[in-house]
């Protein structure tokens, strides 16, 4: 039996706080890969032998050693100067092996900074909280509750297209400030009922959901859920994750129709109205809302994005297809390639518009905006708190859009500036190490709803 050794200059060892999830259930890859856990919540994903390398490292042993183990167990020969390209190269990196006793400058373990991600988060609902809560309303997610419920669904809208009237309800709110401020508190309320239907069925599915909290979408607020622990379900499991807010959602729109149907209540119906609208922006897969994790698992990749670039240059005629394309499975590729053929010319119409409109945008947003702030500022001094309260958030809703857009043409234009860089500087060919596995992929996964 091997023993373990003392750590020495050579030694190598696993990260702090590691987690190995296992392999990827679902993958649309044509090789095995596997989730690895770090402590501070992020999860990388890893090819299996890089996966045998941190599993064997679990106490402190040399090059030689953990290369002979791991040999052992993966079925090829790996030797010492492999292993040491492997864990220096990639694993340390990446914060999943260290080096037992050996002082370093602490460089922080990278993190995914995906494209259009919400930044400047801050906690709402801490983690405990929503585990407990989660445990309380999984039952919600039982077949028989869910098929009740979406069908409770159907028969409201049938019967208010039948009998509302959704046109003097619009009326009635708009005139009525009081209304108009209760209707934006309870589009915010649902909006975090959403994401404990996110948390819910992370927890449903068997996997451990994070906290609830409050981000940044570009300039847009937003709640989110920290779901990444639903990378170790199954596609089923992730699937529901995904969809787990607009059900939570469809739960909050039955209730305010049940409302509206004792109380004919004008607010309650177009509450029924809006939330449902704000169900169906989720559902196109263009940016990362509910309906591109959906397809993200149904095609089984991670980060749809990442593949943005790699299709794109395997699609030129008389160049070779992309490793990141090859490794995919032929009906993966094809969902994929799919995707980017459909996406990537509409978010470029979008940005093609936003750049001949955005004089416009910003001299409309002005305008009324200043005419909102003297009415703000008008009817503070007056002592009329509700119309300083609509001006304040017809304000702020019209100053967002136009500073997301030039945040927005900011960030294209420079990401172009950093390709056209990177093309027009030559890198040199850096060598694949022996027994070399595909780069890996941070994983952070969060379902918000803007």
């Amino acid at each position: 039996m091997l023993q373990d050794l003392a750590p020495t200059a050579d030694a190598w060892q696993q990260a702090e706080g590691i987690e190995l999830l296992g392999p990827v259930k679902g993958s649309g890859l044509n090789h095995s890969t596997y989730l690895v856990r770090r402590s501070d919540g992020q999860v990388v994903q890893i090819s299996e032998l890089l996966q045998l390398i941190v599993a064997k490292a679990k106490r402190p042993l040399d090059s030689v050693e953990l290369a002979k183990r791991v040999s052992e167990a993966f079925g090829r020969e790996l030797d010492a100067d492999g292993l040491r390209l492997l864990a220096e190269g990639k694993l340390e990196p990446l914060g999943l092996l260290m080096r037992p006793g050996k002082e370093t400058t602490a460089v922080p373990a990278p993190k995914a900074v995906p494209l259009l991600a919400l930044r400047a988060k801050a906690t709402i609902l801490p983690r405990r909280a929503v585990e407990r809560l989660s445990w309380v309303l999984s039952p919600l997610y039982s077949p028989a509750v869910v098929t009740m419920a979406i069908a409770s669904l159907i028969a409201l809208d049938v019967w208010l297209f039948m009998v509302a009237d959704a046109v003097t309800a619009l009326n009635d709110v708009l005139m009525t400030p009081g209304m108009l401020v209760a209707l934006f508190a309870l589009m915010t309320v649902g909006a975090l009922v959403h994401e404990m239907g996110h948390a819910t069925a992370c927890r449903y599915g068997g996997a451990t959901p994070g906290v609830i909290g409050f981000g940044l979408y570009v300039v847009f607020p937003a709640f989110y859920t920290d779901v990444t622990d639903a990378y170790r379900l199954g596609r089923a499991g992730r699937i529901r994750t995904d969809l787990g807010g607009l059900y939570f959602h469809l739960l909050w729109v039955i209730g305010a129709g049940v409302g509206f149907l004792f109380t004919g209540s004008p607010l309650l119906l177009l509450l029924v109205i809006m939330t449902q609208l704000q169900m169906a922006q989720q559902l196109p897969p263009t940016i990362r809302l509910d309906g591109y994790f959906v397809l993200a698992d149904l095609a089984g990749v991670p980060d749809l994005f990442a593949r943005v670039g790699p299709v794109i240059r395997s699609l030129i005629p008389g160049r070779p297809a992309d490793p990141r394309v090859l490794e995919l499975r032929p009906v993966t590729r094809w969902i994929v390639t799919s995707w980017v053929l459909i996406v990537v010319p509409f978010l470029g119409g979008v940005l093609i518009w936003l750049v001949f409109s955005l004089p416009f945008i910003l001299q409309q947003a002005y305008a009324a905006g200043s005419m909102h702030a003297h009415n703000l500022v008008a009817s503070a001094q007056s002592g009329h708190p509700l119309e300083a309260i609509l001006s304040g958030i017809a304000l702020v809703m019209l100053t967002l859009p136009a500073l997301g857009s030039v945040l927005i043409l900011a960030r294209a234009a420079q990401s172009l500036a950093v390709a056209l860089a990177r093309r027009l500087v030559p890198r040199l060919p850096r060598p694949l190490p022996r027994h070399a596995a595909p780069a890996p992929a941070h994983l952070h996964r969060f379902g918000h709803h803007s």
